[in-house]
């Protein structure tokens, strides 16, 4: 099957996803999982990414750490040790108020890792915790 596996922090999951622009130009950013992330939004992104976008979407309400009416993007993106490369919305934010550990550039919701045919947290060798997406592709 088709896994890749992502570091956990001990106090959050995260999953790198490679974001690439317009011009095919690529960058590889870490995002903390949160599957109580929900709504039409895939991923939180800073504003400073708004020139990965390759179309505006409508923006939408989000309630939660993020409140109101949210900028929305459409992205392109890959993971690349699988076969994954699709395009995503994502809403645009100034991230400061999400506390977010140190590195991590964004946040990942539940619509994207519904993506995946499983995705969850393992012990990783006796090493603490990973985190993992399954294409369930062979």
């Amino acid at each position: 099957m088709s896994v890749a596996y992502f570091e956990s922090l001990d106090e959050c999951d995260l999953i790198e996803v490679v974001f690439i622009g317009f011009r095919g130009e690529e960058k590889s950013i870490r995002l903390l999982v949160d599957s109580g992330f929900t709504g039409v939004s895939e991923f939180v992104l800073s504003t400073d990414l708004r020139d990965f976008g390759l179309a505006n979407l409508s923006s939408a309400h989000a309630a939660g750490a993020l409140s109101g009416r949210q900028e929305r993007t459409l992205v392109r993106c890959r993971i690349p040790s699988i076969p994954f490369d699709e395009s995503s919305s994502a809403i645009l934010a100034d991230l400061r108020p999400l506390s977010l550990p140190r590195g991590v550039q964004g946040m990942a919701g539940l619509a994207f890792l519904r993506r995946f045919s499983r995705w969850g947290s393992e012990r990783a060798d006796g090493n603490g915790w990973r985190f993992f997406v399954d294409t369930g592709q062979k």
